[in-house]
């Protein structure tokens, strides 16, 4: 079992822990390069606590640091203990708003997975590739924080709503949502509907753990869920199949994958090309355009007569 990281944001990157990252961003010895290997003492349990612990401490150090040295990414203060990332000016932004919402645990702001993070690198396992996408297309970020400070993560991702998200200028707002991040959105949807339907354009939910046969969302929220988000959940299917459910309320597709953690990862492309889809303007064809197959065999076979 994973110990709580609640000093991470203060103290300094541990100096100590055997372990760095390299450039690509993959963990290695600091003296032989070896990739990180966890070692499991079936007769230390505190001992294993202790390593989980330090890894615990010293990815979520590095990935902060490179959310406020190579983003430029801001911490903007919740309550006690409480914070998140976010684009400098954020709320005034006129474009796109990303907002990221990690799963229930001891992951940070800034990280899917620990796991993927230490044994396939941080562009498997951290949010840096979701922030290099934002920064490409002009969106600004929100990086919720939502096991930081020990309150439940619906009472993060409401105060976030309500500090931030509704009060920012954005004119679409795109949510990433991942295992019990989905659900916590979902709570949100259920009490700020309108307010959710107004400002939010898409939703992706990535393995979540929502169900609407729990949750009291009614007609008009899962109307809304079905027009605007997409879930991608674990299955052999190849990535982007469908994948029929009665609980998502929503359109299903393969994560193309079956591990949990590496769906943000695999399924990155598609949400994005997902959120593209929404705001790209939809044409109308003229009457000219609008010519079924019966029509233009009618056309030739009439213009045959007449010659």
């Amino acid at each position: 079992m994973m110990l709580e990281c609640s000093d991470s944001s203060r103290n300094p990157i541990q100096s100590d822990f055997p372990y760095s990252f390299s450039e690509d961003g993959h963990l290695r010895h600091r003296l032989t390069s070896e990739p990180y290997r966890f070692t499991f003492r079936l007769d230390d349990v505190r001992g294993t606590d202790r390593e989980h612990h330090s890894l615990c401490l010293y990815i979520t150090q590095h990935v902060y640091e490179l959310l406020e040295t190579k983003f430029h990414l801001l911490r903007e203060h919740l309550e006690e203990d409480s914070f998140v990332f976010m684009s400098p000016g954020a709320l005034d932004h006129p474009g796109g708003l990303l907002v990221l919402i990690q799963d229930l645990g001891t992951v940070r702001s800034g990280v899917w997975s620990w796991k993927l993070s230490a044994h396939e690198g941080l562009e498997r396992g951290s949010q840096l590739p979701y922030l290099r996408w934002a920064a490409e297309s002009s969106c600004a970020v929100i990086v919720m924080n939502p096991n930081e400070g020990g309150k439940a993560l619906e009472h993060h991702v409401h105060l976030v709503w309500e500090r931030l998200v509704s009060r920012s200028s954005a004119e679409h707002v795109f949510v990433v949502a991942h295992g019990y991040g989905g659900l916590a959105f979902v709570d949100l949807l259920c009490s700020r509907l309108d307010e959710v339907q107004r400002r939010v354009k898409a939703v992706a939910f990535l393995d979540s753990s929502h169900s609407l046969w729990h949750q009291p969302l009614g007609k008009a929220g899962r109307d809304w869920l079905k027009s605007s988000s997409r879930t991608w959940i674990l299955s052999t299917k190849p990535l982007n199949r469908s994948v029929g459910s009665l609980k998502a309320g929503c359109p299903q597709i393969s994560a193309g994958t079956q591990c949990h953690d590496s769906v943000p990862a695999v399924c990155m492309e598609s949400v994005f090309r997902f959120f593209s889809k929404t705001i790209k303007p939809k044409t109308t064809p003229t009457p000219f355009e609008i010519i079924t197959r019966s029509k233009s065999r009618a056309h030739d076979e009439n213009h045959n007569l007449m010659d």
